[in-house]
Formats: C-alpha cells, structure tokens, sequence
C-alpha cells in the first residue's frame, strides 16, 4: 500500500536552505574577523613553508652524509683505522641525518681497533643514547662499550653491559655470552663463567669452548671442601 508523501507547506518553502544559512553566517562572520582569519591564514602558510623547508633540509643532510659515509666506510673496511675516524667525525656534523647514529658505532669500534678506549666508551655510550631498545644498532654499542670496558679490566661494568647485550634477541647474543663469560672468570666468579659457556655451547655444540667447560667444572671439583 502506497503511503502518502509529506506535504511541504509554502511557509517552509519561503524559509532558506541550510546551504544558504550556513554561507550567510560564514560571510557575516569572515566581514566581523578579517583581521584574524587573515592572521590564521599567514599562520598556516608559515607552518607549512617551515615543515617543507625542514624535509628539505634533512633531505639535503642525508644525501651529504650518504656520501661521507660511504667514504667513512671504505675506510674502514681497508682497516684504514685512523682515517676512517677522521672521516665519521665528518659524518657527525650531519646530526640531523640518519647518519649520524651509525658514525657513533662505528667511531667506537674505530676507537677500539686504536686501542683508544675511553674515546671507544664515550661513543658507544652516544650511541646508546640515540639507538631504540631491542635494536641490532643498540645490540652492536651494548657490546662495543662492555668491550672497552673488560679491556680496562672494569669487568663488573662490562658484565652488565653484555648481559644486557645478549638479552637483545640479535645477530650478537653469542658473542655477548662469551664475553659476560671472559669477564666472569676474570673476577674470578666460575659459577657464573661456566653457565655463560655452557650456555654457549647450545647453540654451538663443536665449539673448543667445550674444553674451557671441562676445564672450570675440574676446577670446581678440586676446589677443597669448606670446613
């Protein structure tokens, strides 16, 4: 059954259309605020200029780093040590780029091959600062720093830093194991060395290190009795 359409009275036709209230009161208020909706304009117009410049900035940035870096790297891998820490430090000055970061590595393991430790700690720990948590970038520094550190004999310091290097599921956790256990049985803790090896040896069954495990458990059965 067909139902009856409603009427629309002729007073409702004279009234206007919402189109029309809402440009009428657009209009009213744009004539009382032309000052401010100008200002707002300028505003937006400031904002956007600023955002497109600094995309383009850190553009430029990146491309300049990209080409220090790769100089950087060949560098490095010529084992060109001390050149190729004059080299990241250019990279550096690009604080902006994506760069920058990676020059920290790189000049801490630089550091590191120069035997320049406390140069090598001051870079990994830059790097710590800038890298994201359960990263291989933050993985690579953990273990560059705890390295220094077990070279200057600060052994406490860098068990820390390569037990929190192995927690970090990456490509380094094996050689933070073994390093957590160098430090322990220099400290002369061979509980803890010896679960690092063993540890180690799970993932590495054919590893000589199964004689540094005989070695620390015969020593741990010789050990005399307490009285």
């Amino acid at each position: 059954m067909a139902t009856a359409s409603k009427r629309i009275t002729r007073k409702q036709l004279r009234q206007p259309d919402w189109f029309q209230v809402s440009t009428e009161n657009a209009l009213e208020y744009f004539n009382r605020h032309k000052t401010l909706v100008f200002a707002a304009l300028a505003g937006l117009l400031l904002l956007a200029g600023a955002i497109w410049g600094w995309q383009i900035f850190k553009q430029r940035q990146n491309v300049a780093a990209a080409q220090e870096f790769t100089k950087a790297m060949e560098l490095y891998q010529g084992d060109k040590h001390q050149e190729a820490i004059a080299a990241f430090e250019n990279v550096k000055d690009y604080r902006w780029s994506r760069y920058s970061v990676l020059a920290h590595l790189y000049l801490a393991n630089s550091y590191l091959a120069t035997n320049d430790l406390d140069r090598a700690i001051s870079e990994a720990q830059r790097s710590l600062a800038a890298t994201r948590p359960n990263s291989l970038y933050r993985q690579i520094a953990l273990i560059a720093l705890a390295t220094a550190e077990e070279r200057k004999n600060q052994c406490k310091d860098a068990i820390g830093h390569y037990r929190e290097a192995q927690n970090i599921a990456a490509a380094l956790q094996n050689r933070a194991i073994l390093g957590k256990a160098r430090c322990a049985e220099q400290l002369g803790d061979t509980e803890t060395a010896l679960a690092a090896y063993k540890e180690y040896l799970k993932d590495n069954p054919g590893s000589p290190f199964a004689v540094k495990v005989a070695e620390l458990e015969s020593k741990g059965t010789a050990a005399p009795a307490s009285k």
